[in-house]
């Protein structure tokens, strides 16, 4: 028998280059929600100073639940170790920097990508709409407009900073929801995960009923329903 808690707030944050739009297939009525947008950060900031302004919106919610999709899940991680009530649900992200991918490494060791300007890293959203643009069903250029629609000093600061992330956040608070065939972040790198089989990087989007079923699963895990 679980001890009851009030019915979860859930905050959601997106990955990298996306919005709000990247959970449009997430469907989790019956729950108050809130989507956080990209607060722009300053230069010096770190992985953690920024956390802590994006974790403003939360600190005063009894029960917060952040779903953190790619780097916003590197976001909640970061926030389970200094928010003590915090949960966190993590899909298609990395809850340590033991977890980074071999992209994430040698962009710690070699940071050229800070180099290259953001309209740069825009261009590249070409290749990647050709290349899931199959997948997605005609869906593409409703998720590469997202990363069109970011903002320069964000992408610059971000594709700078994800790759120095040094930080580890409190497993006993967070469900990882991860799939077998995510080239970002590959599956083998990351510790006790829900595993989607089959399931990518774009998979929220791509397998939105799936994923959606297993948030729901862990959410009355943390409201203690069996």
């Amino acid at each position: 028998m679980y001890f009851s808690l009030p019915k979860p707030h859930i905050f959601f944050i997106s990955g990298l280059g996306a919005d709000h739009r990247a959970f449009d297939r997430i469907k989790l009525d019956g729950y108050e929600q809130t989507h956080i947008p990209w607060v722009i950060p300053e230069w010096k900031d770190t992985m953690n100073s920024y956390a802590r302004k994006m974790a403003e919106p939360i600190l005063k919610a009894k029960n917060p639940v952040v779903i953190g999709l790619s780097m916003g899940g590197i976001l909640a991680s970061e926030m389970t170790t200094f928010i003590p009530n915090l949960q966190a649900i993590l899909v298609s992200s990395i809850k340590s920097h033991e977890e980074r991918s071999n992209l994430l490494r040698l962009g710690r060791a070699f940071p050229i990508q800070g180099l290259l300007p953001p309209n740069v890293m825009k261009h590249f959203t070409f290749v990647w709409e050709m290349a899931q643009k199959k997948r997605l069903k005609g869906d593409a250029g409703h998720m590469v407009q997202m990363f069109k629609e970011q903002d320069d000093k964000f992408m610059r600061w971000a594709i700078v900073n994800a790759p120095k992330w040094r930080g580890k956040g409190d497993e006993s608070r967070i469900a990882h929801i991860h799939g077998t065939m995510d080239r970002m972040f590959p599956h083998r790198r990351i510790k006790n995960p829900i595993t989607v089989q089959g399931g990518t990087h774009l998979m929220i989007y791509m397998k939105g009923d799936e994923i959606t079923e297993l948030i729901k699963k862990e959410l009355k895990r943390i409201e203690g329903v069996e």
